[in-house]
């Protein structure tokens, strides 16, 4: 018989492990080399991030998700992994004890926040009643459709807006997933139309574009979609996702690294080609410029080998230059926060706006761009922007608002996945705009992405089904997610109801 487990969103993690856990931590790190001072402020962060997911509900929030993204991807993954490699924290980073105690101040302002936002947020979402009943295949189909085809209809003045919210092939994946998941009782969750627009997606606006969320946004979008609807996974499963997953780091990494000097080459779909076609080549190409990488002085890592995606999924060492030059006396000043505050004002009111490209701007503070590069997006922490801008202010009376505010609407507006399915949106989304976004993300959470997710729901709720619906006819019901079916027997393991209906 099969093992099989319900994967589903954490909504607690247990402080009674917590403690013992950075206790190890701490007593690891400072054998390794590691300042005592250094190893206690990371695992107060850990302590800290920790007890602020518990009081927002966990990661079926949008407000748990915020909290669990900027925590993990900032600096405890990369932390953890220093210290198994036995790495102490403080080498290859030029200022580790300060860019530390503004995390962890940083984190008290996110701990604060999420405990306000937990008693005053709405206990009956805005969007609650927008539910998708027995029409998520048809739903996935019309977002697919209005995602690829949808800019035909919008008139050139509109474009730009268009662009900032339509994310609808990932709303595709998400619901056509989910609504194989949820009709299988969570024994499947493979759908040819999900297939269909995961390649797409991932060729179009991850290998041609050389871009890295492009990449792999597909494949989160149709994991987030079979976890929120409750999947089994098997040991056989999850050999095969951790083999997907490896296999996209390994190899689509160096495309997204080496390509990107091709990105606005006429033929950058014939490069991208080349280099996703010859992988050891290119991983070799790949490899090399990492080590040359590894011997610049402004060639920021904090550890001491290269390691492809993971070097990218830890935010410290670029938020340490940008913390040790603040402190040298190079601030940004508040003005970067008012373009943030601006840009949540429709320019149809304000007339044009700043462009924001701070997080270039603070590569070339730093050294890590050269002065002639304009393009190449940089992200730094929420952390490291607000102290850059008005040091401890910062990260106290600026991001203790700024969050807050983010927290209320987006809680407000969708509630958890228990409540509407809207809310895997905003999670989606935070995936990469949590830690990534700087300041902005709390300013552009509550305009443009809620703007986006309200349009979404609305859409996939009234319209959407109505156009997929011209192809793929309505006959089953699905309970909506709000309902509660009671206790049912689960299928065999292994097995799962297979229907002519669940292969669209």
């Amino acid at each position: 018989m099969k093992l099989a487990m319900k994967v589903t969103l954490p909504t607690h993690i247990p402080m009674r492990y917590v403690f013992p856990a950075v206790g190890v931590l701490c007593a690891l790190q400072v054998l390794e080399g590691t300042s005592i001072y250094t190893s206690l402020a990371y695992c107060a962060f850990i302590v800290v991030m920790s007890d602020a997911f518990n009081a927002c509900g966990g990661l079926v929030y949008p407000s748990g998700a915020t909290i669990f993204f900027i925590g993990l991807l900032t600096v405890t993954l990369g932390g953890l992994v220093k210290t198994v490699l036995g790495e102490p924290l403080d080498s290859n980073v030029l200022a580790p004890q300060r860019t530390m105690l503004v995390y962890l101040v940083g984190a008290c302002s996110l701990w604060l926040a999420s405990r306000i936002n937990a008693r005053i947020r709405r206990k009956r979402p805005f969007l609650q009643s927008l539910q998708i009943h027995d029409s998520f295949r048809q739903a996935a189909l019309g977002a697919a459709l209005v995602g690829q085809f949808g800019a035909i209809l919008v008139p050139i003045a509109y474009i730009a807006s268009y662009n900032q919210v339509n994310n609808f092939l990932p709303l595709s994946i998400m619901l056509a997933v989910y609504g194989t998941a949820r009709k299988s009782g969570g024994w499947r969750s493979f759908n040819v139309l999900a297939l269909i627009v995961s390649t797409w997606y991932t060729l179009f606006f991850g290998i041609f574009s050389f871009s890295k969320a492009g990449m792999f946004t597909a494949p989160v979008a149709w994991a987030l979609g079979a976890t929120i609807a409750g999947y089994w996974i098997t040991t056989r499963r999850l050999v095969f996702v951790a083999a997907f997953a490896i296999s996209m780091s390994v190899f689509l990494t160096p495309v997204s690294q080496l390509g990107r000097v091709y990105r606005d080459d006429p033929d950058a779909h014939v490069k991208a080609l080349d280099l996703l076609f010859h992988p050891v080549r290119t991983r070799e190409e790949y490899q090399a410029q990492a080590a040359e990488q590894l011997q610049i002085s402004n060639g920021y890592h904090w550890f001491n080998e290269d390691y492809g995606l993971l070097d990218r999924l830890t935010i410290f060492p670029i938020d340490d230059a940008l913390i040790n030059l603040t402190d040298e006396g190079h601030s940004a000043t508040i003005f970067p926060i008012e373009t943030y505050v601006i840009n949540m004002i429709p320019r149809y009111f304000v007339g044009e706006k700043t462009t924001l490209r701070w997080g270039n701007h603070y590569a070339h503070e730093i050294g890590l761009l050269g002065a002639d590069d304009m393009t190449t997006g940089i992200s730094f922490s929420a952390f490291a922007d607000a102290y850059h801008c008005v040091q401890w202010w910062g990260v106290t009376l600026v991001m203790l608002p700024a969050f807050l505010m983010m927290f209320w609407v987006m809680d407000s507006v969708t509630g958890s996945t228990k409540h509407t399915f809207w809310a895997s949106i905003y999670i989606l989304w935070l995936a990469h705009g949590a830690a990534e976004g700087m300041m902005n993300a709390p300013f552009g959470a509550v305009s443009v992405i809620t703007f986006m997710v309200i349009l979404a729901a609305f859409l996939a709720t009234y319209i959407l089904p109505l156009v997929g619906g011209l192809l793929i006819p309505v006959r089953r019901t699905i309970l909506p997610l709000s309902a509660d079916p009671g206790p049912r027997p689960a299928p065999p393991l292994g097995l799962g109801p297979r229907t002519i209906e669940e292969k669209i």
